[in-house]
Formats: structure tokens, sequence, C-alpha cells
């Protein structure tokens, strides 16, 4: 059994893999897998998600597939029929091109068992903005003796036009005098934090809601706990 994750780029696979890295343990020990798969970027995502997600799901009757990509940026998709203004919008799009591949696949009465599978969420932002999520990880990325700050809480609602994966950027140009590796660097904080870390601060307060529901969905399928 396994849950098939798909992300915009490899550096999102890879830096979802080492944050989940205690969870894929135990998910193996209960005979269940976790696969992220990059489809490269945002557009080739709206392109393959339909037919990759329809396959995985006929493929066995027991293997989840989520739907990751970034919400932002989303204007370059006005006026095509990828156009999604908000989360609700992107999370529709989603299903509606896994749904309309399954009738060519699947038996009728299969259509709706399928979806029941398929979750369409989004990251909101780049994956930074889980970065931005632990800021005691970040800091010590960036050799800081103060918590690096000067964003909208929770992260997800950062502002698009000042977006996650640009604060990282500065912050690693005016910290570190270099710039910002995106597989490597991110890969090295979230290998070093704990996922209740990402999901809540230090009083408790949710911090990526979008995010955690994504995972809830997974602990409820496979009745496996990840934080």
């Amino acid at each position: 059994m396994k849950v098939w994750v798909y992300l915009e780029g490899k550096s999102d696979c890879k830096a979802l893999s080492a944050l989940w890295g205690d969870w894929i343990s135990i998910l193996r020990v209960n005979g269940w897998g976790i696969q992220t798969i990059s489809l490269e970027n945002k557009s080739k995502f709206f392109r393959k998600i339909g037919p990759r997600g329809a396959e995985k799901l006929l493929n066995d009757e027991n293997d989840l597939v989520v739907g990751l990509p970034d919400l932002y940026p989303n204007r370059y998709y006005e006026n095509t029929e990828f156009r999604h203004r908000n989360l609700r919008e992107l999370k529709d799009l989603q299903r509606m091109l896994v749904k309309r591949e399954l009738p060519a696949r699947a038996r009728p009465n299969e259509v709706q068992s399928c979806l029941s599978r398929f979750y369409p969420s989004a990251l909101k932002h780049d994956l930074e903005m889980l970065l931005l999520a632990t800021p005691n990880h970040l800091q010590s990325q960036l050799k800081m003796s103060t918590k690096p700050q000067g964003w909208r809480l929770p992260p997800e609602e950062q502002n698009q036009d000042n977006p996650p994966k640009r604060i990282v950027e500065q912050l690693f140009r005016t910290k570190l005098k270099r710039s910002y590796r995106e597989i490597s660097d991110c890969h090295t904080i979230l290998n070093k934090a704990d996922l209740s870390e990402v999901l809540f601060d230090e009083r408790g307060g949710e911090q990526c809601p979008c995010f955690r529901c994504m995972i809830d969905w997974i602990v409820d399928k496979t009745g496996v706990l990840a934080y």
C-alpha cells in the first residue's frame, strides 16, 4: 500500500522526505510507503496530475494520491483552463483533472471510490514556507544570535508579492553572504526539524493549517500517526 504525493519540483520531494523521515519509517512498519514525485513545474503538474493520479488510483484499490502544487503564483493561469484564484478553486481544479481521466479507464462504479482516495491540496507557497515555520532551525543554519522574523503568521498567509522563498533568499544573502541553495539548504533545515515543530509554534498555535489538513487526511486513511 502506498501514498503517492505529487509536487512541482525535485527540491520539494527531497525536503518533504527529510521532514517526514520518522513518519515514513513508522508507516513502513505498518505496511505503507510514501513516494514523493516531482512533475517538474506548475504547468506540467496541471497537465500530468490527471493521468498520473488516475493511473495510481486504479492500479491498487488501497493506494492514496495527494496533489500538492503551490497555490502561488497563480496570476499566470488567469486566462487558461487552469485558472484558480484561491485554494478552493485549486483543489476543485485538481479534482476535475483527475475525475475526467477516470471514465476512460475505470468502470462507472469505480469512479467515486477512486476519488475518495484522492486528496487535492496545496503548499500555498514554495516549500520555503515550512522553513519560516521552523525559525529555530533557520536561525541555526543562518548562524544568527536571534530568531529571524519579518513575515506573516501563520506563514501560510504570507503575501504572494513577497513569498517565503524571497524572504529566505534575502536572509541567506544578508546573513551568510551567499545565495540560498534551494535543494541542499531546505533539506538540511527540514531534516533537523520535527514535524510537530512545523505544524505548531512554541505556544501551540497552528502554523500551517492547510499542510496539516493534508497530513491528517493521510493519517486518517492509513491509521498511522504523524505527530
